[in-house]
């Protein structure tokens, strides 16, 4: 299987050669080949590029009523999916406090 990374925008380069992400709030500070804390996203070279573009840690079928289209065909099915990466660097959904 060839592995393909794709490159991101969001980076600042450093003055002391790091490049520093500039996604969430850890703000990870990477020499080449290193990989942030979330474990998504590395230095590759003079750019971050993504590790786990095109590849989902799961898949499920949930109620709408999940979601938040609950209002959206009340009743019926969504397929939910999702990636690999940090849950601490987002807010859980109440927006009080970090995971």
């Amino acid at each position: 299987m060839t592995e393909t990374r794709y490159a991101t925008t969001w980076w600042t380069s450093l003055d002391d050669g790091r490049i520093r992400c500039d996604v969430c709030p850890r703000a990870c500070a990477l020499h080449d080949g290193q990989t942030g804390l979330c474990f998504v996203r590395m230095r590759a070279g003079d750019r971050i590029v993504l590790t786990t573009y095109g590849r989902s840690s799961g898949f499920c079928v949930d109620p709408i009523e999940k979601k938040p289209l609950n209002h959206f065909l009340p009743g019926t099915s969504v397929l939910s999916f999702g990636t690999a990466g940090c849950p601490a660097s987002r807010p859980v959904e109440t927006g009080d406090r970090i995971r």
